[in-house]
């Protein structure tokens, strides 16, 4: 599936001329609401292969893909926080605004009703007056709901046709308030539930997906892909930690719906913090923990350990002698004046080579200077991209800029490595 960037010239939902200031503004503000999404949802072959563009809508990752009989196009934000696959549907009861026509089930042949005797609707929904119905809530008063469906989804293949999947378990959300997603059709689910894409795809995906978030300045406006199963490449580089089991408070050991990591440090350049052990851990009553998370675009650290990362930060940039910019209105809490070290040169910001390391069991995951900052060009400061957040740790889609990312369903297992994302193309 194609990645496609909001700010992409691709995109139907292109915002036009924005100054960095405010993109940063823009993403600051989202990555809170996300932030709060998280914690509390988190609380108790040779054949062709399935390849959606992944396209980059601003401060969202979203796919494009084909839903009904016959196959009409919407644009779903990619995220793997999220379980349900879940689009607009007619009849209205409330919509937000989208640039393609809102699905309509009456004009597919392929659409049905979950019956409320379905696993799935016993499992995860309810059944009311004989539908299976959800009410999904996120953080910032945002809601969706609608009746959970089964649809016929076209997938784009590799080879340049169709691959049509009967009987996918989505939302048929007719009831959408207080929804910031400009023209976004829905959401493309790809977590540990039971509902999501991922999951539902099973054993055709042989339970793995992967994707590759290309890097840019102001800000990412690349196109990549969302690959599954036999189209992701083999890599001798791959790194692999584990995914967090979740243990419950009845003792049951269980897979999160988060895909949850053991981070067990952190380093700042070359130091490294040495944090208490279990200073990162998920605790029992569902807060703590860190979690890697495609639909945040920032990063956020658990209130403590952010301080002190922070105060590392200052530290450094302090020997340095950079001097520090303070009254911004980007929301972020480190911000220094950049000095070129050539001011005829046009290079690319480099962090003063100053990077961030998440130390993950059996794993270190390292991102790289340019990658661990916003750098406003125009005004020349750059900013640490970090924010705090109570009780939990989340990495966002700016830091896995340029890192190829694998997720193994199967064996509980993320790969990663350094890649150029920007040669992952359709």
């Amino acid at each position: 599936l194609k990645l496609i960037p909001r700010d992409s010239s691709d995109s139907p939902f292109h915002p036009g001329k924005l100054s960095q200031q405010t993109r940063f503004q823009r993403i600051v503000n989202f990555s809170k609401t996300r932030a709060n999404h998280n914690h509390l949802s988190s609380s108790p072959s040779s054949s062709p292969s399935i390849h959606l563009q992944v396209l980059k809508q601003g401060f969202f990752y979203t796919v494009r893909v084909y839903i009904g009989t016959p196959r009409r196009p919407h644009t779903l934000l990619m995220d793997t926080g999220s379980g349900l696959i879940w689009t607009q549907c007619k009849p209205c009861v409330n919509c937000f605004s989208q640039n393609i026509p809102i699905f309509a089930p009456n004009d597919s042949h392929s659409y049905r009703k979950l019956p409320c005797n379905h696993s799935l609707c016993r499992q995860l929904h309810q059944c009311v007056n004989g539908e299976c119905v959800y009410s999904q809530r996120y953080a910032g008063g945002s809601v969706t709901k609608g009746v959970v469906s089964l649809e016929t989804f076209s997938f784009p293949l590799n080879n340049g046709g169709f691959k049509p999947i009967k009987d996918v378990v989505f939302g048929c959300s007719n009831d959408n308030q207080n929804f910031t997603f400009d023209s976004i059709s829905g959401i493309l689910g790809l977590s540990y539930s039971p509902d999501s894409l991922a999951t539902q795809l099973g054993k055709s995906i042989e339970k793995r997906f992967s994707y590759c978030f290309p890097h840019s300045y102001s800000p990412m406006t690349l196109n990549s892909v969302l690959r599954f199963g036999n189209d992701i490449e083999k890599s001798q580089l791959l790194r692999t930690t584990p995914f967090v089991r979740e243990t419950t408070l009845s003792g049951a050991t269980t897979t999160a719906h988060h895909y949850y990591l053991n981070l067990l440090d952190i380093s700042v350049g070359r130091r490294r913090l040495g944090f208490p052990q279990g200073t990162f851990s998920l605790k029992q009553n569902g807060t703590g923990g860190c979690i890697i998370d495609s639909g945040c675009v920032l990063s956020f650290l658990d209130e403590k350990p952010y301080w002190a990362v922070m105060r590392d930060f200052e530290a450094q940039f302090r020997r340095i002698g950079l001097e520090r910019v303070r009254n911004l209105t980007v929301g972020f809490e480190l911000c220094y004046r950049h000095v070129a070290k050539n001011v005829n040169a046009n290079v690319d910001f480099d962090g003063y080579d100053v990077s961030l390391t998440f130390h993950f069991e059996g794993a270190d995951f390292e991102v790289e200077p340019k990658y661990v900052y916003f750098y406003n060009k125009k005004e020349k400061y750059f900013c640490v991209a970090l924010m705090s957040f109570p009780g939990k740790t989340i990495i966002g889609a700016w830091q896995q800029q340029n890192t190829r990312f694998v997720y193994d369903l199967n064996s509980h297992l993320l790969h990663f490595s350094p890649e150029d994302c920007s040669n992952d193309r359709m």
